[in-house]
């Protein structure tokens, strides 16, 4: 086993008081930054660098006593800068009653008919058609040009018609339903601004040449002119079949 030798430095030592290292460490100061870094205060050690910035407290911030004043100024001049306005209710639509619906949303036929009605100065009278088994009311369709004087018929008058109609079987059914209205107001009509018609019965039965003459009238009126009345004549016997109701009702 051989003995292990004299130890052999890495470098070689120096000789005396000079290093023969000297201009190498004269060049490497050489290039050295003449200054030191500032004021080294609040950078984290080495130990603290694993840690996030982030996880640090922000340093508490104070505003100077003029820049205070100045936003308190601005806040007193705007008030609603610090709070939005509440946006305004939707009204509750569920309130409103029918009944006070606006004239803009009623349709024409019924614009029509309040129209008229509210021109209407005496009202369907029950009292009158029980005794007599009839009751008329004057409808001004057109005020100072148009006044219809409407009556109920009785059931012999009905059946007179019914009987008139199924004599026409081979008929359209625009020409069956202008028949029939035109059956209709010559027989509810009872008279035309102030004109009173020939008597539909006469000694308890249809007069047959005083209906020729009423249907000759109906005939002769324009198609708008046909429809207007005839409609009328239907809310007018709409308000006698309402009129009875009520009164059967007790709330007459």
């Amino acid at each position: 086993m051989t003995r292990p030798g004299p130890a052999v430095p890495f470098h070689d030592a120096p000789s005396g008081n000079t290093s023969k290292y000297a201009d190498v460490i004269a060049r490497a100061k050489a290039n050295q930054v003449p200054d030191r870094p500032g004021d080294m205060k609040n950078t984290p050690s080495f130990e603290d660098t694993q840690r996030s910035w982030e996880s640090k407290k922000p340093q508490k911030t104070q505003l100077s006593p003029k820049t205070t004043a100045g936003l308190s100024a601005i806040v007193q001049n705007n008030p609603t800068a610090e709070t939005a306005p509440a946006p305004e209710e939707e009204p509750d639509v569920r309130n409103v009653e029918d009944t006070n619906a606006s004239e803009d949303s009623l349709d024409e036929s019924e614009r029509i008919r309040r129209s008229v009605e509210a021109r209407i100065s005496e009202k369907i009278d029950i009292g009158q058609y029980l005794v007599n088994g009839e009751v008329s009311q004057i409808v001004p369709i057109i005020p100072s040009k148009l006044e219809i004087t409407f009556r109920s018929v009785t059931d012999l008058e009905e059946a007179f018609v019914d009987a008139q109609l199924s004599k026409n079987k081979d008929i359209s059914a625009r020409s069956f339903v202008r028949m029939s209205n035109e059956w209709a107001l010559a027989f509810h009509i009872v008279a035309v601004n102030g004109n009173r018609w020939p008597p539909t019965v006469v000694d308890g039965k249809v007069n047959e040449v005083a209906l020729e003459k009423r249907l000759a009238h109906v005939r002769k009126l324009s198609s708008p002119v046909f429809q207007l009345i005839t409609q009328n004549l239907v809310w007018f016997l709409e308000r006698v079949t309402k009129g009875l109701t009520m009164e059967v009702l007790g709330n007459g």
